[in-house]
């Protein structure tokens, strides 16, 4: 039989602006840093823009001619490679390859013993990172949970945060700073485990998170921040958050051309401080809730707004920061489950980056170990998806269409046997009948993940630090790792 040999296979995307409109937002935040301008409050990134030849007024207002931010933008890396902490190649932050894991400091945890509320702790970084750790389809892990006043000085948590990441995961760490001083600790301790700054800068494991203030706002401390990680060349997601209707327009085109303009201002100032500092687009523009005053995490808008920073990152040529995995859901019950879904759809589907906030609750605020399972699943599924459709000689299988013929069927054919396990099967959810259900246990979905939690934490060892590694660590916290 005769049939083509050409294979064809596209990868399944989201498309949302035509190339007419992102010219015409980078237009509208290019006319923003000309003729608004940003607030700058550090003086080494106001004399870094001053001697650059941008203008700055009174006030640390800085206005910015255009060809400043152009030239930048073909300085700053468009690849950026994240190892593990054993130095292997882990994340490749290039087109459309996609990377997901959890968000960072969350004050409330959903406690997996009493399935209650509750503060978190430091013990919840840990239990995050071992999980994180054991699910194949997380691929960096956070903060989520957090060292609280009682456990340690509150303004040296978030070094003991990242310790406690740093002793139960081997996978690249997403981690925030409170201060430069916070900042400079940690650098210090990822520095012991690579064995020395330079080997941190030729293979750095981790990515730092900082923001500007929305709206058009660099404070010092995010500035002291963003200019450390260009100095030492930590990869670095500069994204603001602006709140439409409170903080930014309340339409989705002037909330982006806003946000492009506050990471584009970051980015040159990156890129002043050294060129070539590694840094991923972001920006978290969703709509404030006017009946609740919750800024919304999960919504059209929301999603709306995170494709078009892709599409406004791809047009850059730079990595990207996404969120997926989270609900506005107080507790995991069917709104969180489809608003984790959509979120980690629309994330893949556009082909973000850095997809963070797996396990989110309450917009942000509560963290859930269950939820991360549920997503571990469902960016399981989603990976499937992606794989989109093959299509040549072997799967259009003209010839086996023609063998079996009208009426048959092709539960015996060889080329069943040969594809039949290329079907997508779950680890968690279930498909079996009433009957198979109830007789092995009749267990619903939450059980189920609460189950896979306490079995990973209790059987899952990740590979521990060296002890000299430790010590030096301990060393620079100035006491023990608080938690373990």
């Amino acid at each position: 039989m005769l049939t083509s040999h050409f294979s064809a296979q596209i990868r399944p995307k989201l498309q949302l602006l035509s190339q007419d409109q992102i010219r015409q937002i980078h237009s509208a935040s290019l006319e923003i840093l000309e003729i608004t301008g940003v607030r700058v409050m550090l003086p080494e990134a106001l004399d870094l823009l001053e001697k650059a030849g941008a203008w700055v007024l009174s006030e640390n207002r800085v206005k910015i001619p255009s060809y400043l931010v152009e030239e930048a933008l073909r300085s700053a890396p468009s690849r950026i490679t994240v190892y593990d902490r054993n130095g292997s190649p882990a994340m490749n932050f290039e087109g459309f390859n996609t990377y997901f894991g959890p968000g960072t400091d969350t004050t409330s945890v959903m406690d997996i013993e009493t399935g209650e509320r509750r503060p978190a702790k430091g013990q919840d970084v840990a239990r995050v990172a071992r999980l994180c750790d054991a699910l194949p389809n997380i691929d960096f892990v956070a903060s989520m949970g957090g060292v609280s006043s009682d456990e340690c000085d509150p303004s040296l948590s978030d070094r003991h945060n990242f310790a406690l990441m740093l002793s139960n995961t081997t996978k690249p760490l997403l981690f925030t700073a409170w201060s430069l001083e916070g900042l400079k600790d940690i650098h210090s301790m990822a520095s012991v485990v690579c064995g020395g700054d330079k080997a941190l800068e030729q293979k750095p494991f981790l990515v730092h998170y900082a923001e500007p203030i929305t709206p058009l706002q660099h404070v010092t401390e995010s500035m002291q921040k963003l200019l450390f990680c260009a100095e030492k060349r930590i990869p670095c997601a500069y994204v603001s958050a602006p709140i439409m209707g409170a903080t930014s327009p309340a339409t989705i085109a002037g909330t982006i051309a806003l946000q492009n303009a506050e990471f584009l201002s970051g980015l040159l100032i990156a890129q002043l401080k050294r060129k070539g500092a590694p840094i991923l687009y972001g920006g978290g523009g969703t709509p404030m809730d006017m009946k609740t005053s919750v800024n919304i995490y999960c919504g059209p808008e929301a999603f709306l707004v995170h494709v078009a920073n892709k599409e406004m990152a791809t047009y850059y040529g730079l990595p990207d920061f996404n969120t997926g995995g989270c609900s506005d859901a107080k507790v995991l019950d069917q709104q969180a489950g489809a608003e984790a879904s959509l979120s980690l759809m629309q994330a893949a589907m556009a082909g973000s980056s850095l997809v963070h906030d797996v396990g989110y609750l309450e917009s942000g605020l509560t963290a859930s170990c269950e939820m991360i399972v549920l997503a571990d699943e469902l960016i399981d599924m989603i990976k499937h998806i992606l794989k989109g459709v093959t299509v040549d000689a072997e799967s259009l299988a003209l010839d086996v269409i023609d063998k079996v013929g009208p009426g048959g069927n092709y539960l015996q054919e060889e080329h069943t046997m040969q594809h039949f396990r290329s079907v997508w099967y779950p680890g968690l959810f279930d498909r079996a009948n009433h009957k198979r259900w109830t007789d092995s246990g009749g267990k619903d979905l939450f059980k189920v993940l609460n189950e896979k939690v306490k079995t990973v934490l209790e059987k899952h060892k990740p590979e521990p630090l060296a002890e000299n590694v430790e010590k030096a660590m301990e060393k620079i916290l100035g006491a023990k790792i608080c938690v373990v």
